[in-house]
C-alpha cells in the first residue's frame, strides 16, 4: 500500500527545526489518543516529518524515541496532556503555521478513520492553539 505523504512533507520543509520537533511531539502524542497505534499512523509520522529537513546535531532516531516516551507519559493525565499540548503548540506563532499543523495532524489521524478519542484529542489541540480558531 502506497501512502501519499507529499502534502504534509511539503509543509514541513518550510518549518524551523524547533517547529519540526514540536510537530513531531504533537504527532507522537496524537497516536496515543485512542490507545491504538495503527501502523499507518506510525509510518506516516516517522517518514513524513523526520526524513525531510532534519537540521539538528541531535540524532533524529534518539529524538523519535524520546518523543514517544514523552507522549506515553503525558497521555496518562488530562492535565498533563493539555499542558503539553499548549507548550508544544506555542512554537507555532502565526495563524498560518498553526493552521498547517492542525491540517497535518488531522490528515494523519484521518488516515485510518478518526475515533471519538482522536476527535477529542484534536479538539484539545485546537484549544491549545488560540490563533488558529
Amino acid at each position: 500500500m502506497r501512502l501519499d505523504l507529499e502534502p504534509p512533507v511539503a509543509r514541513v520543509k518550510t518549518m524551523t527545526q524547533a517547529q519540526r520537533e514540536a510537530l513531531f511531539d504533537l504527532l507522537s502524542l496524537s497516536l496515543y489518543a485512542d490507545a491504538h497505534i495503527s501502523l499507518v499512523e506510525e509510518d506516516l509520522v516517522q517518514s513524513a516529518f523526520v526524513s525531510k529537513g532534519w537540521k539538528s546535531e541531535y540524532p533524529k532516531s534518539l529524538f523519535i524515541e524520546e518523543s514517544f516516551a514523552r507522549a506515553r507519559e503525558v497521555a496518562e493525565s488530562e492535565d498533563d496532556l493539555m499542558d503539553y499540548l499548549t507548550e508544544r503548540s506555542s512554537t507555532f506563532t502565526s495563524k498560518t503555521a498553526q493552521a498547517e499543523v492542525l491540517g497535518i495532524v488531522k490528515n494523519i489521524l484521518e488516515r485510518d478513520g478518526m475515533t471519538p478519542e482522536e476527535n477529542e484529542f484534536f479538539s484539545l489541540l485546537v484549544q491549545a492553539m488560540p490563533k488558529a480558531k
